[in-house]
């Protein structure tokens, strides 16, 4: 809600008033009094242009933006586009007729509606205040704060003040007379001036009471105060006055204008500028001229803007000026601006495309054409000559001031024409260049091969003969050293010193194209032509290269005072500063910058490129004048109008392909944007063509980007993070604003960006990883069981072939040698040998089958490990008598069958190798479980073995190898060790996940489970 404003408010206005008589002492000649209305540079927005209609007050606020008041709503205006308000917060206007606008220096703005309401405006907020807010119903005709921070309205119904968040009639409490308050106004001093039905008066700064001026007012329109102090009111009926001066009669301030005005307005210059309801923009550029006099409608006093100048309607009804010396027109079509342009237009010079000009003595030029008199052009106006001859070429040197045109030559005295000589050929159309020789006669060129010269004997025809082709000269000059001169077309220059021509062509450096402006500069001669600039120094020419767009078309060349170069080109003028052009005359790879005036300064039009020459003359008062094929401008180089105002910037909106929202201080973006676009703006209204701009965003970009004119940023596929996007601007004099505006853009992560999603990712790898690792033990699981199976099967073939032919043969053959021993007597010795043959026959025949029971002998399917081993240890006490001691701590329900099958045999071999070499009293076999491996282990209390045996085995025993084989079959491994304590330690090592496959994890498990499932499906 909107408070009471403060003294130190106040001081801000005082600020700003002081900068802007900084602003007009800096850009002097922006002084609109030495002006007429139709050479301000004016600029029209309608309809058509996006401008809305109907616009009935304007007013700026502190950020630069111009707001129009319409009977169809509120809007603003950046200088390039209008946008239509519509607040964010506190609800839309409750009405859409605008009546009035007011915009603190504190910022924000009051925006007046008809039928009583009114409205607080502060960024995208509004708060609306209507009869419930103490409101009197009618319209608010004006709005305005006084310096003690106070804030009054102009209603229908009184005059009210805004205090605590409500307002209160104060008209009759303050001694106002009247119950209508019509408009108002505070001056410079701080008085708040109010105009009701009955009176005229005056609150003094923190007043309780109005004093009372006039009481014989009628309807009062607007107040004003022009830059002397005094109230001038505008009048429905009665037109524009003087109502007050506070030292005197209020006639003698100024003239009483009988308009039918709308509004009113002292410009800075102290112009008047008034709106009027069908008849334009009147102004009146000094009304102390006119003081005590009355000025009718159809006066000349008033100048006159209309519809047909370009005005975009003549029903005009607000007018305000802008903080950089714009003034601004709102009416019934659309909007004005009228401002001071660098150049200077000519006042008039209806009809004319082709200008020959010449500095004409003391100021100003003469200026020659093909179908008007010769006319002397000054700043503030023009003189026409008695001469009404067609002239196509001019110049002036020490002998007069020269004229030439297809009736022949003429030449100034003390500003009068006189004719010096006709043209040596009766049917030609003009001269295109002409210069006196130093001794009475003069140089002519014409549109016919070569060179023509007349002095007292007549006309003299050179040839040229250096010239094949018989050109004649595009230009002529004459140096301090009597030097002749000549720029001819397709880059040539010839110099004639007496008897002895000098040509310059691209030999010497010379690139310009065709010739059309030469300077004499000191001991230089700068050249102009249609493809850029050049110096002749002594025999060679350096040619000058522009920083950015090269220079093209230089038809005219000047040098004022401070040693600036300007160039009538085709892009425009061009404007080289002295020490830039220092700089290259020194350095030939040096490119001076160049400041360019065109259009938008006021130029009308592009030089000519051939006839006449040249398109710039520098006036004996230092004011330059250029000319093109649509007019004559001119400037005071010492003097150019600047702003020094930096821009405001500001930023409009974020856009992505989702939506477009308004800039907010932090923006937050949805995850997967994929273009990003800013929109900026500056509300430098005088020039906003030539505001630059460069931006930045921290994070993404390392430097800063030059966005020229454009006011959007462009950014693909921003990537998710925090980011503080900068811009800057560049007002048209190169006034920058550093500070700029910035705002910060979040862009959220997709969820495939978020840490969760990278950590699941891994888990989910390392998962995959896990149940591949699964696999792979499970597939080598499978391979070392099918390997077992061969082996097993491989074993029962071996043995199955022992039986069936070594056994049963060696048997036959035992029996055969049993039948001959029966034959052979009992106690024959021979017999003896063959019983005792026949037992050792019967041995190996046994142990033959204790082999091959071996090979065939496993555990059984339906018989387990600890089983096994228990009955194991039976067999070997029953018949050793050794005790031998099975001790099993798992639960071996599920062990593999293979597994089973080599524990089993590795525990019957360690056993037997106890029982047969160690002699040992104890024999224990332990089966248990260590960490992740399987342990059986058989260890005895004999003898031990020797290192030898551990290392290499027994010569012809394989027990120990056998051993090591089966357990490198299981994936595993046996150690094999002499006992601290004596006796000998076998232990078989395997993975668990080897013996219990798909027991050993939780994961294992569930796959196993997952797999069985499959198989049942």
């Amino acid at each position: 809600m909107p408070s009471r404003r403060v003294t130190t408010v106040w001081a801000m206005v005082w600020l700003l008033a002081a900068g802007w008589l900084a602003f007009a002492h800096v850009a002097r000649a922006m002084d609109g009094r030495d002006r007429n209305v139709a050479q301000f540079y004016h600029t029209a927005w309608t309809v058509r242009e996006g401008a809305p209609g109907q616009v009935t007050a304007l007013a700026q606020t502190s950020d630069g933006y111009l707001w129009l008041g319409t009977q169809t709503g509120l809007y603003r205006f950046d200088g390039v586009r209008f946008e239509r308000y519509r607040p964010r917060e506190g609800g839309d206007f409750p009405a859409s007729s605008v009546a009035s606008l007011y915009a603190p220096p504190s910022g924000g703005l009051w925006v007046g509606f008809r039928y009583g309401v009114a409205s607080f405006i502060d960024g995208d907020r509004a708060m609306h205040y209507a009869a419930a807010a103490g409101l009197p119903p009618g319209t608010v005709y004006a709005i305005g704060g006084t310096p003690d921070g106070r804030i009054w309205g102009a209603t229908f119904n009184g005059l009210v003040q805004f205090e605590h968040g409500s307002w209160r009639l104060v008209q009759q409490p303050m001694g106002l007379p009247g119950t209508r308050a019509r408009n108002l106004s505070v001056d410079r001093e701080g008085r708040l001036w109010v105009a009701t039905e009955d009176a005229l008066a005056w609150l003094p700064p923190q007043g309780k009471r109005f004093e009372v001026v006039t009481r014989s007012v009628g309807r009062v329109n607007r107040i004003a105060e022009a830059p002397d102090g005094s109230i001038w009111v505008a009048e429905a009926d009665g037109g524009v006055r003087p109502a007050w001066t506070g030292k005197g009669d209020p006639g003698a301030a100024g003239p009483v204008l009988r308009l039918s005005s709308a509004g009113l307005l002292f410009d800075r210059d102290g112009a008047l500028w008034m709106p009027t309801l069908g008849d334009g923009i009147r102004r009146v550029p000094r009304v102390d001229r006119f003081a005590g006099r009355e000025i009718g409608a159809e006066g000349h006093e008033a100048e006159r803007f209309l519809e047909r100048d370009g005005l975009s309607s003549d029903y005009v009804s607000a007018v305000i000026q802008d903080r950089e010396g714009n003034i601004w027109v709102g009416g019934s079509r659309g909007l004005d601006r009228f401002r001071v342009s660098r150049l200077l237009p000519a006042l008039t010079l209806p009809g004319a495309t082709d200008f020959a000009m010449v500095a004409a003595r003391g100021h100003g030029v003469w200026v020659g054409t093909k179908n008007r008199p010769l006319t002397r052009l000054e700043a503030t106006g023009e003189t026409l000559a008695s001469l009404r001859q067609p002239i196509t070429a001019a110049s002036r040197d020490g002998g007069g001031t020269w004229l030439g045109g297809p009736n022949g030559l003429w030449r100034l005295h003390d500003g009068v024409p006189e004719p010096f000589a006709t043209l040596p050929y009766a049917d030609y159309s003009g001269v295109q260049a002409v210069v006196g020789d130093g001794t009475g006669g003069v140089w002519v060129s014409i549109n016919r091969p070569g060179l023509f010269h007349f002095t007292e004997g007549g006309w003299e025809h050179d040839p040229l003969p250096a010239f094949p082709n018989d050109p004649s000269p595009l230009v002529l000059a004459r140096d301090r050293r009597g030097r002749l001169w000549m720029g001819f077309a397709r880059n040539a220059i010839l110099i004639r010193q007496g008897d002895v021509d000098t040509r310059l062509d691209a030999a010497q450096g010379l690139a310009v194209g065709n010739v059309t402006a030469l300077l004499e500069d000191g001991e230089r001669m700068w050249v102009g032509g249609e493809l850029g600039l050049g110096v002749v120094k002594g025999a060679r020419v350096q040619m000058i290269g522009t920083l950015g767009e090269p220079l093209r078309g230089v038809s005219g060349l000047v040098r004022d005072r401070r040693g600036d170069v300007w160039a009538n080109a085709a892009q425009g003028i061009a404007h080289l500063r002295a020490k830039d052009v220092a700089r290259a005359l020194e350095d030939a790879s040096y490119r001076p910058p160049v400041e360019w005036f065109d259009s938008l300064d006021g130029l009308p039009g592009t030089p000519a490129q051939f006839r006449p020459l040249p398109t710039a003359v520098l006036a004996d008062d230092g004011r330059l004048w250029f000319a093109t094929t649509s007019g004559i401008v001119s400037l005071d180089p010492a003097d150019v109008p600047r702003n020094p105002l930096p821009p405001h910037v500001a930023i409009r909106t974020v856009s992505t392909d989702m939506g477009t929202w308004p800039a907010a201080p932090t923006m937050h973006l949805p995850a997967g944007t994929e273009r990003l676009r800013i929109a900026f703006t500056s509300t430098s209204l005088t020039m906003p063509e030539r505001v630059r701009f460069r931006y930045r965003m921290e994070g993404l970009d390392t430097r800063w980007r030059d966005a020229g004119e454009d006011r959007e940023a462009t950014y693909t596929d921003p990537p998710p993070g925090r980011y503080v996007f900068h811009v800057t601007a560049t007002n048209e004099d190169g006034v920058a604003n550093d500070v700029g505006a910035s705002i910060t853009v979040v862009v959220a992560r997709a969820f495939y960006q978020m840490p969760w999603f990278f950590l699941v990712c891994l888990a989910l790898v390392a998962v995959l990883i896990w149940v591949a690792f699964l696999l792979r033990l499970r597939r080598i699981a499978l391979q070392m069981r099918a390997r077992l199976q061969e082996r097993h099967a491989e074993r029962e073939r071996i043995a199955r072939e022992l039986h069936d032919t070594l056994l049963q043969s060696i048997q036959g053959l035992s029996m055969r040698f049993q039948a001959i021993a029966n034959k052979v007597p009992p106690g024959d010795p021979l017999r003896d040998a063959m019983e005792r043959a026949l037992d050792r026959a019967d041995d190996a025949l046994v142990e033959a089958r204790d082999r091959v029971r071996d090979l065939r002998t496993h555990v059984g399917e339906s018989a387990r490990l600890d089983t096994a081993l228990r009955a194991l240890a039976a067999a070997f006490v029953a018949e050793h008598a050794v005790p031998v001691v099975v001790n099993v701590d798992i639960d071996v329900r599920d062990l593999d069958a293979l597994v089973r099958d080599e524990l089993f045999g590795i525990a019957r071999e360690a056993v037997h190798n106890a029982m047969a070499h160690a002699d040992a009293t104890r024999i224990d076999i332990d089966l248990r479980m260590d960490r992740c491996e399987l342990v059986l282990a058989v260890r005895d209390d004999g003898r031990g073995i020797d290192d030898a045996s551990l290392r290499d085995g027994r010569d012809g025993h394989w027990g120990l190898r056998g051993m090591r084989e089966r357990a490198a079959a299981m994936g595993g491994h046996v150690t094999i060790a002499a006992r601290s304590a004596g006796g000998t330690e076998v232990m078989a090592r395997l993975p668990v996940e080897r013996a219990f496959p798909g027991r050993h994890t939780h994961i294992g498990r569930w796959w196993r489970r997952i797999v069985d499932a499959f198989r049942q499906r």
